[in-house]
């Protein structure tokens, strides 16, 4: 059953363990079918954490703090989550903070400054952007 629903798409240890539990099998039993899984190379967190952020990312820009977030509720441990985060932010938050602005402007475009400047603020917010990041890209925006 672990190998079938890993076949739709890469799931998490924790992920996996919930599906089972949700489909009657015994904890134990679980456990030792994802110790398997695990050995044999099918169920890799580390390579979830990795493709799934990046695809995130790449589709939606955010900031680390909210993309670790989803990591979490996807039953990452902290630790690995610290560790993709820290490889898929090797340059920092501001590429993707500015690859969300741009999109997020490119929509709003015909709205006064004022109400243009408010919105990409709150979407950059919602992002998970800091409000240092959100403060100097309007700026720059403004100025520019």
């Amino acid at each position: 059953m672990g190998v079938r629903l890993l076949t739709v798409r890469d799931r998490t240890r924790a992920e996996l363990a919930r599906l089972l539990a949700v489909r009657g099998f015994d904890r134990a039993d679980s456990q030792v079918a994802l110790d398997r899984l695990q050995e044999q190379g099918y169920l890799d967190d580390r390579r979830f954490a990795t493709t799934w952020a990046r695809s995130r990312l790449r589709t939606k820009p955010m900031g680390s703090y909210r993309l670790g977030k989803e990591l979490e509720v996807k039953g990452v441990e902290e630790q690995l989550v610290r560790e993709v985060l820290g490889d898929l932010y090797e340059e920092g938050e501001e590429p993707a903070a500015r690859r969300a602005m741009a999109g997020k402007l490119s929509v709003l475009g015909r709205l006064p400054a004022s109400a243009r400047t408010l919105r990409v603020a709150r979407f950059l917010q919602r992002r998970g952007f800091s409000s240092e990041m959100i403060w100097r890209l309007l700026h720059e925006e403004q100025q520019g």
